[in-house]
């Protein structure tokens, strides 16, 4: 079967993203739109929230790569619109600020709840507003062991658990912890829309031949009010509220602690190779974790190891809204916290140009992306602040890359002489279009886009994880 992914960048940029087949069934040409997938429409929501949509079948030429899919012709000026009457700054005196200098967000994000419904939603969710923090995942009972639940600080928590043959007490494996990208993202990504679920049975990520494989967990977001100016409300997990204690009452980092405490009572985990991976606002998140407990144990005395992102940036910078009021905020104190020391190793995983998170500060103007959204920036900023933090570049899909898709390169594409223009709504797609499509290819290699795929630089993120365990 074939599922349309990544349909709007929620970023202000309008996005016919291309569709990819699932993997465990490639012979149907059906379009699903499934729920738990990454960025799922289905046509009457896309009529009903976004007011109009188009479906075509093109070929489409860039750069000599012909991309012949399925598209969805989205238009995006609701949600401009729906920004335009609630997006006032107002003064700090007015109401409490929603920054300090000890955590950052002075309070962990606000879940979606019928109380405090979330109304600024990333336009992929398909909804008008949510009103539950959950959404429960499938957790496909042919790809996972488990669809693993528990009760963390007020919230019913899922996790989709995978275990590697032959792991038991005396053949202790690895654990790998991955988070989602945010908006409609969730759990069930990691076997959609990655390689590792296949990779989590026998890929060597302990040196020792006998011990193969590692415990794959992939933890559900919830749904949170989100402090970006562009409407992001959805899943995701909370790098805003930075309480880095053991324990903590960051929801989010309580549950990671509390999986993995889980998971290691088993007695079938390595202690000494934990590791946390993520993509995007998962990536993020996954930096904030790993710095918090490399050296900070859980409650029950475990660590991470190493850290491997894509796409992701600075997790320690500021806001520009107010999710606690509701209202774009500029004002003081800042949510900017400097960077705490760790020794944590991280690798970022990021291609030539992103219109999410942008590979430099002139990206970073051209798409007006969030504050910290700047990977080099963060790069050369976490160095300074004593983190050991190693950069992978490799080639985009834009006509200005230094190298072909996933190839290693060493610049960002350059737009100093004008910013790339447009959307996803014209033919051939533009640089605009494919920068953003850049950010929703988790890179596998893998992408079925004919005739078209790319390198596998999951194996360069599994390698750093090996070479660095505790």
């Amino acid at each position: 079967m074939e599922r349309a992914v990544g349909l709007t960048d929620g970023w202000g940029v309008t996005c016919c993203y291309l569709s990819r087949s699932v993997r465990r069934d490639r012979l149907s040409r059906k379009v699903l739109f499934k729920k738990g997938s990454f960025y799922h429409l289905s046509p009457i929501q896309i009529v009903s929230t976004l007011y109009k949509g188009a479906c075509l079948e093109k070929v489409l030429q860039k750069r000599g790569v012909i991309l012949n899919n399925l598209c969805w012709i989205l238009i995006l000026l609701v949600v401009l619109a729906g920004c335009s009457s609630s997006n006032t700054t107002v003064s700090t005196t007015d109401v409490e600020s929603p920054c300090n200098s000890s955590t950052g967000l002075r309070d962990p994000l606000p879940a979606c709840s019928e109380e405090t419904p979330c109304t600024r939603v990333a336009p992929e969710v398909g909804m008008q507003t949510i009103d539950s923090p959950d959404v429960v995942p499938d957790c496909d009972p042919v790809v996972w062991d488990e669809r693993f639940t528990q009760d963390v600080l007020g919230f019913t928590r899922y996790s989709c658990v995978r275990r590697p043959p032959g792991a038991s007490v005396l053949s202790k494996r690895p654990l790998v912890l991955w988070f989602h990208p945010g908006g409609a993202g969730g759990a069930d990504l990691a076997s959609a829309e990655t390689h590792l679920y296949e990779k989590s049975d026998s890929y060597d990520l302990t040196g020792d031949p006998a011990r193969l494989g590692f415990i794959l967990v992939s933890i559900q977001g919830r749904n949170l009010h989100f402090p970006t100016t562009a409407p992001r409300d959805g899943l995701h997990h909370d790098f805003y509220y930075r309480d880095l204690d053991s324990p903590s009452t960051n929801p989010d980092i309580a549950n990671a602690d509390a999986i993995i405490d889980a998971i290691v009572q088993e007695g079938i985990v390595d202690p000494s190779r934990i590791y946390v991976m993520g993509w995007s606002n998962g990536g993020f998140f996954a930096q904030l974790y790993a710095i918090a407990r490399h050296d900070n144990a859980t409650t029950e005395g475990n660590h991470v190891a190493a850290c491997a992102v894509f796409a992701a940036s600075n997790p320690f910078e500021d806001i520009r809204w107010d999710p606690f009021n509701e209202v774009a905020y500029s004002g003081s104190p800042t949510c900017s916290m400097t960077v705490p020391a760790s020794a944590v190793p991280i690798l970022i995983v990021y291609r030539t140009s992103d219109a999410a998170v942008a590979c430099d500060a002139v990206q970073a103007a051209c798409f007006s992306t969030e504050p910290g959204y700047t990977i080099e920036e963060w790069i050369d900023a976490s160095a300074a602040a004593g983190l050991s933090v190693t950069g992978l570049m490799i080639g985009g899909l834009e006509s200005g890359s230094a190298a072909p898709l996933d190839e290693n390169t060493i610049e960002c594409t350059d737009y100093s002489n004008g910013c790339p223009t447009g959307n996803c709504t014209v033919l051939p797609p533009t640089d605009a279009c494919l920068s953003l499509v850049n950010h929703q290819r988790w890179p596998d290699g893998d992408y079925n886009n004919f005739p078209f795929d790319g390198m596998d630089r999951e194996l360069d993120m599994l390698v750093f994880l090996r070479d660095n365990p505790l």
